[in-house]
Order: structure tokens, then sequence, then C-alpha cells
């Protein structure tokens, strides 16, 4: 009785043996399989990762590179900029430049066309008044009948002639007409009242006078001051009558 029970219970425990080491194989191979399932679809994922990383990398790499390649552009197109903006404004300053230039000049040409108006204006002037001419007092050298002899007042009046002169370079004439009485024939007369302008012609002359500044003529009994049927009258027309001309320019 007792063997039996043993017996069965060695059987049991053999049977109990076997279907736990049954059961054991069989856990081992799904967990093997289960394991081998979980490292395939953890290789897949590691693989899906490793693309996934390497095409966010490959995707960094081209945004990093277009990134540079943009900055580097705009870099590039950054001093271009800049170097047009510094031609433009050296143009912009040549042209500054130009413009001063050409303000000068055209001031300068208005100056200039002032200058040259004021000229013509005064050469008009003078082209207007050069035969435009004022006279002064007129001066009387007196002679003696039949003669053309200057005597010491005729000689101051003509010092005094001299002495307006004296200081002008240009813009005057002297005028000077001979003249006498009625004594003598016409001719006589004209001829000596030249000798008498003559002679104060000659004495003006050794006063320094130009002689191209000094005119004569011998008027004869033209003109007469005096009453040539007196004797007063006569000594009035014998005479030099002297004046001197100022030009008005």
């Amino acid at each position: 009785m007792h063997t039996a029970s043993r017996r069965f219970m060695i059987l049991g425990v053999f049977v109990i043996s076997g279907m736990l080491l049954i059961y054991g194989c069989a856990s081992k191979k799904y967990a093997r399989t289960q394991a081998e399932a979980v490292d395939t679809k953890l290789s897949a994922n590691i693989s899906k990762v490793e693309t996934s990383t390497r095409e966010n990398a490959e995707k960094i790499d081209a945004v990093d590179s277009k990134a540079t390649k943009g900055i580097a552009d705009a870099k590039t197109a950054a001093a271009a900029a800049d170097t047009k903006a510094g031609q433009a404004q050296t143009a912009a300053t040549s042209a500054q430049t130009t413009a001063t230039s050409a303000q000068q000049s055209a001031t300068q040409a208005n100056q200039g066309v002032s200058a040259a108006n004021t000229r013509i204006t005064t050469v008009e002037t003078r082209i207007a008044n050069i035969d435009k001419y004022t006279g002064t007092t007129t001066q009387t050298v007196m002679f003696k009948l039949n003669s053309s002899n200057l005597d010491d007042a005729g000689k101051q009046v003509l010092d005094g002639v001299s002495g307006q002169v004296g200081s002008l370079n240009a813009g005057y004439m002297i005028e000077i007409q001979g003249f006498a009485s009625s004594d003598g024939d016409s001719n006589y007369n004209v001829t000596l009242s030249e000798k008498r302008a003559e002679a104060v012609q000659r004495y003006l002359v050794a006063k320094n006078v130009p002689l191209y500044r000094i005119s004569i003529v011998g008027l004869g009994v033209e003109k007469p001051v005096g009453d040539n049927k007196t004797r007063a009258g006569r000594e009035q027309n014998r005479r030099v009558e002297v004046r001197v001309l100022r030009s008005q320019q």
C-alpha cells in the first residue's frame, strides 16, 4: 500500500516535472520568439531612426549650406551695395564739385560780362564825347600896329594859359585865332593875323605845350570887337584870342 502510494507519488512528480520541463521549454521558445520579434522591431525602429536622423542631418546640412550661402550672398550683396553707395557718393561729390565750379564759372562770366558792358559803356561814352569840348574863358593877347611881336603883357597872359594845361596829359586842345585892324589891305591883314597867331603858338610850345594840341588860324579883319572907324576900336582889333578846350570825356 505504502509502496503503491510512493510509486504513485514518484510518478506524479515525474509527470509534473515533465510538464514543467515541457512548459519551460515552450516558455523559452516563446520568450526567444518574442525577443527575436522585439529585436527585429527594435532593429527596424533603430534603422528608421538612423535613416530619419541621417535624413534630418542631411536636411540640416542642406539648410546650413543654404544659410551659409545666403549669408555669403548677403555679405557679397552688402559689400556690392556699399561699393555702389561709395561710388554714388563719389559721383555726387564730383557732381557737386562740378556744379560749384560751373556756378563759379557762371558768376565769373557774369562778372566778366558786367565788366565788359561797363567798358563798352565807357568807350561808347568816350566815343560819343570824343568831339565834344568845353571852352574855357578866352584870353586875349594885344599887339601894336603892324607888329606880331609879343610884349611882356602878352607873355604874362600866355604864361597863365601854359600853367593851366601844364598838369594835363590829355583831353584838351588850345585854339588860337589871330586878328588885325582894318589898317592895310585885306591880304596884308590876313598875313599879319597869321603871324600874330604863330607868335603865340611859338611861345606856348616853348613853355612845353605839345604842338599837336595847338590849332591856329589868321582871320584878318574878321570878327572885330571894336569899331575900325575909330583909333580905340582898331587897337582892340589888333589881337590874338586864346582858348583852352577841355574834352568832356
